[in-house]
């Protein structure tokens, strides 16, 4: 049976996902994100992103998950990035009852006195209170138990927009190819044999495995919304920013499921929360909790190296 190559973002957790900014409750006064209904001030992101000693531990190993910004405003959007990775580290301390300690504290200042001794103030908190939390929410994570319905329960109400699935077949076909798929349909092709048919195009999705619907591509969201359950659907353009491929799909049903029947989900997110530790919990509930001003970016990114916040269409500082 074929491995469905996934589209990006498509993947339920563990590659790359993507929360776009909100469309509104966002402000256009001193927010430059919220977390949860928690304000990240553009004031503070402006005080740290000018604090050179700051500036120096976010390329030190004291910040070490922590990526480069890119195009203009880099320094924004990567101090941006830190202050939203420490603020969700800190709800989740406190949702899943973590504690902080003694430990995790001198641990946090001996990484800050050797790797970053300069900073001082609101930046030395700053960086602290990340580190400790950080430290905390492992620990607590680590503590999982399969066995433990509170824990199922709390891992379960703690990212709901992930049980709202979607099961569908997907095939990205390149442009050159849309002439060769749509004769191949015409005749009736079944959709996944696409893959075997018209040179270039990928299997990316069966039925075999429903998808949470935030970890579709953007430009693929209300087209899947809107679909009629086993209708064709396609070709669908501009879902890879970049990239002319374009996507065909059919979906096949969708759902949210109960927590009597997420069990072997659960499981894989203990599964994965053990391998991957806080970087795959981060993933999750930054989907659910940021919304980014969109002075400061377009979306937040999550992968294995961290929380990236990329770039407006018209970034800070430029005319």
């Amino acid at each position: 049976m074929r491995s469905p190559r996934r589209l990006l973002l498509i993947t339920a957790i563990g590659l790359t996902a993507a929360v776009g900014l909100s469309g509104c409750g966002v402000a256009a006064d001193d927010t430059a994100a919220t977390v949860g209904g928690v304000t990240i001030s553009a004031t503070l992101v402006n005080q740290l992103a000018t604090d050179d000693a700051f500036m120096a531990a976010m390329t030190n190993q004291a910040l070490q998950d922590q990526r480069t910004g890119v195009v203009e405003g880099p320094a924004a959007r990567q101090v941006l990035a830190f202050l939203v990775s420490s603020e969700v580290l800190a709800q989740e301390v406190a949702r899943w009852d973590a504690t902080v300690s003694e430990q995790d504290m001198a641990q946090g200042e001996a990484t800050i006195t050797q790797q970053a001794p300069e900073l001082k103030g609101r930046a030395r908190d700053s960086v602290l209170r990340y580190l400790v939390d950080r430290a905390a929410l492992q620990a607590r994570l680590g503590e999982i138990d399969p066995g433990s319905d509170k824990d199922m329960r709390r891992l379960y109400e703690g990212v709901p927009a992930y049980w709202d699935q979607v099961c569908m077949t997907a095939v990205v076909v390149p442009a050159g190819g849309v002439a060769d798929a749509r004769a191949a349909l015409r005749k009736g092709a079944d959709l996944a044999d696409l893959e075997e048919s018209v040179q270039g195009s990928r299997l990316a999705l069966t039925t075999e495995r429903c998808v949470p619907r935030q970890y579709l591509p953007e430009a693929l969201r209300t087209p899947v919304a809107s679909a009629r359950v086993g209708a064709l659907v396609g070709p669908v353009p501009g879902v890879f920013p970049g990239d002319d491929a374009v996507v065909w799909f059919r979906v096949e049903s969708a759902k949210v499921v109960p927590y009597s029947d997420a069990g072997d989900a659960l499981a894989e997110l203990v599964r994965l929360i053990a391998q991957q530790g806080v970087e795959s919990w981060l993933n999750l509930k930054a989907n659910a909790l940021v919304d980014i001003d969109p002075r400061y970016g377009s979306q937040v990114e999550v992968g294995q190296q961290g929380l990236t916040v990329l770039a407006p269409a018209t970034p800070v500082g430029t005319p």
